[in-house]
């Protein structure tokens, strides 16, 4: 349809030049067209509408076809890619908040960790300082039971040697008294040197 408004658009802007060409000067023609000038330029119009419409016209509507192919699959191509840009940044949204919620996961982990740790050690070393203090208390009253069983028995036999050097002296109340006085001494220095 388009072509045939063409094609007689052409005719009708060159078919009044042809004929005032053949026509007089006085353009009686225009009214009186001749026929055999209108069947002449019939045929020609004819002939060069069909080599325009060969040559010519089919190619610049393939052309023009091609060019509005080419832009709507442009645009449908745009969109896709608009979609599917969409798309991956949604995804990329969904994995840097899926990353930041892993690691907030994480951290947490590892502070609860930390400070399960933390207690094991302080539970450890509480265990550890007081088994150490039980010892330490065993071994000193060790010592110490040690030190009165050895006082005591060094005592005792100060004490019998003390009473038998009496027995076999018989001494007066002066020499008695410096004889106990020279025991204690001994009791002191044997207590002093004593293991604490």
């Amino acid at each position: 349809m388009r072509r045939v408004l063409i094609a007689l658009a052409l005719f009708f802007a060159g078919a009044p030049g042809l004929l005032a060409a053949e026509g007089g000067a006085d353009g009686s023609s225009l009214i009186k067209p001749d026929f055999g000038t209108l069947f002449w330029t019939m045929l020609t119009f004819v002939l060069f509408a069909l080599v325009l419409g060969r040559f010519a016209w089919k190619p610049l509507l393939g052309a023009l076809d091609a060019r509005e192919t080419s832009i709507r699959e442009s645009i449908e191509t745009a969109k896709n890619d608009r979609v599917e840009a969409q798309r991956i940044l949604g995804e990329h949204k969904q994995l840097v908040a899926e990353a930041h919620r892993e690691r907030a996961g994480a951290l947490a982990s590892a502070q609860e960790e930390g400070e399960r740790l933390k207690a094991e050690i302080l539970d450890e070393a509480r265990k550890q300082r007081e088994q150490v203090l039980a010892q330490t208390d065993a071994q000193v009253q060790a010592g110490l039971r040690q030190a009165k069983a050895e006082l005591r028995a060094e005592a005792v036999d100060l004490a019998i040697l003390a009473a038998g050097k009496l027995l076999d002296k018989n001494l007066d109340d002066a020499a008695q008294r410096q004889l106990v006085e020279r025991h204690l001494a001994d009791l002191e220095r044997s207590a002093g040197s004593a293991p604490s």
